[in-house]
C-alpha cells in the first residue's frame, strides 16, 4: 500500500491527530493511484501550502487536462507560472464562457440591490474594467463556484472560516483576496462597500502617521453581484504584510508595535473617522506601510472631517477597541500605556448610579442581560466590564509557561458554533465569559480556562479533517458539514460549567476531571 506522504501545515495541533487523519484520507486516495501520484500530491501542498489542489489532483472526477495542469503546477520552480497555472486550473473546471449577462456600472447601489439574473460590477478604477469585464465573461454563470473553491484566508485562531474571505487569482498570476457578504449579517457589507468609499475619498493622497509610517487602504478592484448565484463580492488587490494580530501573538518585544497602533487609530480620528473594528487582524505590517482592511463598521461622516473629540475618543476606546481587541492579545499594562489618556480603568466608578454615557458593548450588555440586569447603570456597568477584561487578558500558561489567551477562547468557540450554524453561538460565548469569571472567583481559572479550551481545540481538529474529507470527495464549492458529535460535545461541556458556576463545590468537581480530560 502507498504511504500518504508527510505534509506540512498542521503543526499547530500538538496532539498530532489532524495530521494523522489528513495523511490516512490522502493515503486512501493514494492507494489507487500509481505511485508516483504521492509524490505530486506532496509536491502541490508544498507549493501551494493548502490541501485544495491536492484533492482536485487527486478525486476520480477530475479530467486528463486538469490532472496534467497540476502535475505542472507540481514541477513549475517559477513561483509566477505556479500563480498563472493555480488559475488556469480554476478555469479549466468552472469557465463557462458567454453564458452570462455583464454590466460594468458606475453606481454601487445598484450592485448592491440588483435582483435579477445579470451580472454586474463596479470598478472605481477605470484601468481595471476591461480586465473585470474579460474575467467574468471568460467565467460566466462559474464565477461563483470558481471563486467558492478557492483558499479560504485563515486567522491564527480561525483554522477553518465560513467561506467568507477567499485568495485567489486572475490570469495573469496576481493575487486577490475576495470577500462575499455574509447572509447572516445583513446590510454589513453594503455598509462596508460605502464605509470604503468615503474613507478612500478622506484619504486621499499620501497619508503618513507617527514615525514616519505610511497608511494606505488595500486596493478595491471592484464589487461584483453574480447574477447565476446572487452572491456579492468585493476583491481586493492582495496587500503584503503580516497581521498586527499575529506580531502581537509572537514572542517579542511589542512596544514599537504598540506605539504604531496607537499612531494609527489617532491619525484616522484626527480626520474625523470611527474605525469601529480597528482590530490588529484588520491592520497589515509591511515595513513602514501599514495597510487597512475591513471597514464594515466604520463611520465616517460626510459633511464634517474634524477631529473626533478627545472625551469621544475615550468613549471609543471603551468600546471594542480596548477590551475586546487589544485586551485580549495583550497584558493590561501594554494596553494602559497604548490607550494612554483614553482609557484607565483606576478612573472608572464602580458605584455611579448614573447611565451609561457611551455606547455600551454587546459582550458588556450579554452578560449583564443575562443576569437579569437589562438597564444598567454606569457602576453595574464597569463592575461587568473590569471583570470580563481581568479574565480575559493574557496570562502565562501554568504548565508550559508560555503566553496564554484566555479571551481568545470565546472567540473561537462563538467562531465554531456559527461555522456550525447554531444560531445561539453569541450566547455560548456569553456563557464561556461567565464560565471564566467563575473560575477565577472559585479558585479554579486554569481549570476552568483549560476545560472550554479542550473542547474547542477538538472542535477546530474535526473541522480541519472534515473539510479535507470533504475536498476529496468533491464538495469544494459549499460549506464544510459541521463535526456534529464534536460541536454537541463543545455545547454539552460549557453548559455544564454554566450550569455549575453558582455553586463553588460543584464547580470545582465540574472543572476539573473536564479540564484534565484531553490533556
Amino acid at each position: 500500500m502507498i504511504r500518504a506522504t508527510r505534509l506540512p501545515g498542521y503543526s499547530w495541533d500538538t496532539t498530532g491527530r489532524v495530521e494523522a487523519s489528513v495523511q490516512a484520507l490522502i493515503g486512501e486516495r493514494l492507494a489507487e493511484l500509481p505511485a508516483r501520484a504521492a509524490g505530486v500530491a506532496a509536491r502541490l501542498r508544498e507549493v501551494t501550502g493548502d490541501c485544495r489542489m491536492v484533492a482536485v489532483y487527486l478525486r476520480p472526477d477530475s479530467p486528463d487536462a486538469v490532472v496534467g495542469l497540476c502535475e505542472r503546477l507540481a514541477s513549475t520552480k517559477n513561483a509566477r507560472e505556479r500563480a498563472r497555472l493555480q488559475h488556469e486550473i480554476g478555469r479549466r473546471r468552472f469557465a463557462r464562457p458567454g453564458t452570462a449577462q455583464i454590466r460594468l456600472t458606475g453606481d454601487l447601489g445598484q450592485v448592491l440591490t440588483a435582483a435579477d439574473n445579470r451580472t454586474r460590477a463596479y470598478v472605481p478604477d477605470p484601468g481595471y474594467r476591461d480586465m473585470i469585464a474579460a474575467l467574468l465573461a471568460g467565467f460566466g454563470t462559474g464565477f461563483s463556484d470558481f471563486v467558492e473553491s478557492q483558499h479560504e484566508v485563515p486567522g491564527p485562531n480561525a483554522r477553518l472560516r465560513q467561506g467568507i474571505v477567499k485568495s485567489w487569482r486572475l490570469p495573469d498570476g496576481t493575487r486577490v483576496i475576495s470577500k462575499r457578504a455574509n447572509p447572516a449579517k445583513p446590510g454589513r457589507f453594503a455598509q462596508e462597500q460605502f464605509a470604503y468609499r468615503a474613507i478612500a475619498a478622506r484619504l486621499a493622497g499620501p497619508v503618513t502617521f507617527g514615525r514616519d509610517r505610511r497608511l494606505q487602504l488595500a486596493p478595491l478592484l471592484a464589487t461584483i453581484r453574480d447574477g447565476a448565484t446572487g452572491h456579492v463580492y468585493a476583491v481586493w488587490q492582495w496587500a503584503p504584510g503580516e497581521t498586527a494580530e499575529s506580531m502581537l501573538l509572537a514572542p517579542g518585544e511589542h512596544t514599537s508595535l504598540l506605539r504604531d497602533y496607537r499612531d494609527l487609530m489617532n491619525a484616522l480620528l484626527d480626520r474625523g473617522i470611527l474605525w469601529r473594528d480597528l482590530s490588529p487582524r484588520n491592520v497589515l505590517v509591511h515595513g513602514h506601510v501599514h495597510h487597512l482592511v475591513d471597514f464594515e463598521k466604520t463611520q465616517v461622516p460626510e459633511v464634517n472631517a474634524a477631529p473626533v473629540p478627545h472625551e469621544d475618543r475615550g468613549a471609543y476606546c471603551r468600546g471594542q477597541i480596548g477590551v475586546e481587541e487589544l485586551g485580549v492579545l495583550c497584558p493590561e499594562d501594554e494596553v494602559r500605556a497604548c490607550l494612554n489618556g483614553y482609557l484607565d480603568p483606576d478612573t472608572w466608578d464602580f458605584d455611579a448610579s448614573g447611565p451609561v454615557p457611551f455606547p455600551p458593548r454587546p459582550e458588556v450588555t450579554a452578560v449583564l442581560a443575562a443576569r437579569g440586569i437589562t438597564d444598567p447603570d454606569l457602576g453595574a456597568y464597569n463592575r461587568t466590564d473590569r471583570q470580563i477584561w481581568q479574565v480575559r487578558s493574557p496570562d502565562l500558561d501554568p504548565v508550559t509557561g508560555q503566553p496564554r489567551y484566555p479571551g481568545l477562547v470565546n472567540f473561537r468557540v462563538e467562531h465554531y458554533l456559527s461555522c456550525a450554524g447554531r444560531t445561539d453561538a453569541d450566547d455560548y460565548d456569553r456563557k464561556t465569559t461567565e464560565i471564566l469569571i467563575a473560575g477565577r472567583r472559585h479558585g479554579c481559572f486554569d481549570d476552568a480556562v483549560q476545560s472550554v479550551a479542550d473542547a474547542v481545540d477538538e472542535a477546530e481538529r474535526q473541522f480541519v479533517v472534515a473539510e479535507v474529507a470533504e475536498l476529496l470527495a468533491g464538495n469544494d464549492t459549499g460549506p464544510v458539514t459541521a463535526p456534529h458529535a464534536a460541536i454537541r460535545a463543545l455545547v454539552d461541556r460549557i453548559d455544564v460549567l454554566d450550569t455549575a458556576r453558582q455553586d463553588p463545590d460543584y464547580f470545582r468537581s465540574a472543572c476539573t476531571p473536564l479540564g484534565e480530560e484531553g490533556r
